[in-house]
């Protein structure tokens, strides 16, 4: 700022403004007896934030910044720009050196709380990454809330600590900081212990019994194939309906592109048949979609985070009074949780654990996953088919159909 001479010096702020405004045209501070410059005239606010968090590195034994040095704000824009990129190729059709917009939600999230968080008055963002010690990690560590469980601690702290990693990798900064004890991931023990004292996320039979039973034709789809094909909210919004032939679902797990088949129960075939029969006229973008809202939009939506699935569920769980300590997150997506539970409880010839990976999408050992190209359906079916008999399990033959209440359109019984 250039100040004219015989301009008159602005008054502070407030009575309590730490600094005063010196003929240079600057907010200043006296500092072993020279003045300190910490912002110009016109941005009192500006200065006042430059001279706390000096103060804090001073606290902390920390010198002054050199203006060469990556700050944290400048390694997370840096980071968050890179991985934005591998969004826009998965969006382009790339398929290698990609990354899912849910997944970037999550690590922006997980950076910037970084970022912001404050470390004896003074905020990580502007600090830089050298001068981050064992101390400040511990510090930070703190800040975690507690009322976070171990899970979210350890995606947090892997998230953060992938970023610094990525910045070592690609020459951002020279090496990663010391992070010490206080900040570490929670060992599989900690995990295993917070599991085990929580209420189990499966849903019991009858309960999934009754949600189907209080539910729209749409919903009641979407229950069947949670808890029949492992399919999750995601999988939902993107099922097409080229999707299904037959008694056969096939389709690629959107996570990671991994082949995945699931046998149909003929409870579920004819529940998407009652929901295709009610469903809305779609929009042209969204023809192929099987499920679709009021509107002709999809269900769920990677871009906005839009989760029609679970906010429709929970209206339902509230319909149903599953509101009590016991089904505390237990949402939509526990009926994948229910499917893994049931299927892995097999016996004999049902115990198929690669089979029921392939329903569920879920990868397996790199050796054998670059030779292992089809799984027979013979063993998929039995898979699905030991879960059906759980569902119909305790059920008299004469009542083993459910009715799906379509509205104003005719009532279908699914045997």
């Amino acid at each position: 700022m250039t100040v004219r001479k015989g301009s008159k010096k602005p008054r502070k702020p407030r009575p309590d403004y730490p600094l005063y405004a010196n003929g240079n045209g600057q907010w200043c501070k006296k500092v072993e007896g020279r003045h300190k410059s910490f912002g110009p005239w016109d941005d009192p606010d500006g200065a006042e934030r430059a001279f706390l968090d000096w103060q804090a590195r001073q606290r902390l034994g920390v010198s002054d910044q050199d203006p060469n040095e990556v700050t944290v704000d400048q390694m997370v824009d840096q980071y968050l720009d890179a991985q934005q990129k591998r969004v826009k190729r998965r969006a382009d059709g790339h398929t290698v050196d990609t990354l899912s917009p849910r997944t970037f939600r999550e690590q922006k999230r997980h950076v910037l709380w970084f970022a912001d968080a404050e470390v004896n008055g003074c905020r990580l963002g502007r600090r830089a990454v050298s001068s981050l010690r064992a101390l400040d990690f511990a510090a930070i560590a703190d800040l975690i809330s507690p009322k976070l469980g171990v899970d979210s601690i350890r995606h947090r702290i892997n998230y953060v600590n992938g970023m610094f990693n990525w910045a070592r990798i690609n020459e951002v900064i020279d090496q990663t900081p010391n992070y010490g004890t206080r900040w570490r991931i929670p060992t599989d023990n900690e995990v295993e212990i917070e599991r085990t004292s929580k209420p189990d996320k499966v849903w019991p039979r009858d309960r999934i019994r009754e949600l189907v039973r209080r539910s729209k034709p749409t919903m009641a789809a979407m229950i069947y194939l949670g808890i029949n094909a492992a399919f999750g909210n995601s999988d939902i919004g993107r099922l097409r309906l080229s999707d299904i032939e037959g008694e056969w679902l096939s389709v690629p797990r959107g996570k990671n592109g991994r082949p995945r088949k699931a046998w149909l129960w003929p409870e579920t075939r004819a529940a998407i048949a009652a929901a295709i029969e009610i469903r809305p006229e779609p929009r042209d973008e969204y023809r192929e979609l099987l499920f679709l809202t009021s509107s002709g939009g999809p269900w769920t939506d990677d871009e906005t985070f839009y989760d029609g699935v679970g906010d429709e569920f929970r209206e339902l769980k509230r319909a149903c009074g599953f509101t009590g300590k016991e089904f505390k997150g237990i949402h939509f997506y526990a009926l994948r949780h229910s499917f893994a539970t049931v299927s892995s409880n097999a016996s004999g010839s049902n115990d198929d654990d690669v089979a029921i990976k392939h329903v569920m999408g879920h990868l397996e050992k790199a050796q054998l996953r670059n030779y292992r190209r089809q799984i027979a359906n013979s063993r998929i079916k039995r898979v699905c088919q030991h879960v059906l008999d759980w569902w119909r399990r305790g059920v008299p033959d004469c009542y083993r159909s459910v009715e799906i209440k379509l509205g104003n359109v005719k009532r279908v019984r699914v045997n």
